[in-house]
């Protein structure tokens, strides 16, 4: 399953609302919910509204906010959805790594190791 949506497959339902608020990105964890419950991603939208609309914070800091907040709850497979939403918004590479540097002053070091994997595999498919 590919984790690439493009703006123009993302579709006009709650799932593709979503996809293309995120910068055309659906992470799997989203898809496999549209998937297996898609009766929840109507719950999902309605939340996530918050976190693909500016408000008092623009979405990008809440991106970074939410980078920072996954690392520290340890969700391995989250840090690369969170990051990539992030890069959509405009986050640089600096952002993102300080959203990670406030984790481990906040979680520990363990925060490092949950997110290397997915910061690197941003990084790396970065100026693709």
């Amino acid at each position: 399953m590919s984790q690439e949506t493009g703006s123009g497959r993302c579709g006009n339902d709650k799932f593709g609302q979503m996809c293309s608020g995120m910068g055309g990105y659906a992470p799997d964890t989203l898809r496999a919910i549209n998937e297996l419950d898609p009766s929840f991603i109507d719950t999902l939208h309605t939340m996530d509204r918050v976190m693909v609309e500016d408000g008092a914070l623009d979405r990008k800091t809440k991106r970074l906010m939410a980078l920072s907040c996954v690392a520290v709850r340890m969700c391995e497979d989250c840090v690369y959805a969170q990051a990539r939403v992030a890069k959509n918004y405009g986050a640089t590479k600096e952002e993102i790594l300080e959203a990670i540097k406030v984790a481990v002053l906040i979680g520990g070091v363990p925060c490092w190791s949950i997110a290397k994997k997915g910061i690197s595999k941003l990084f790396a498919e970065w100026d693709d």
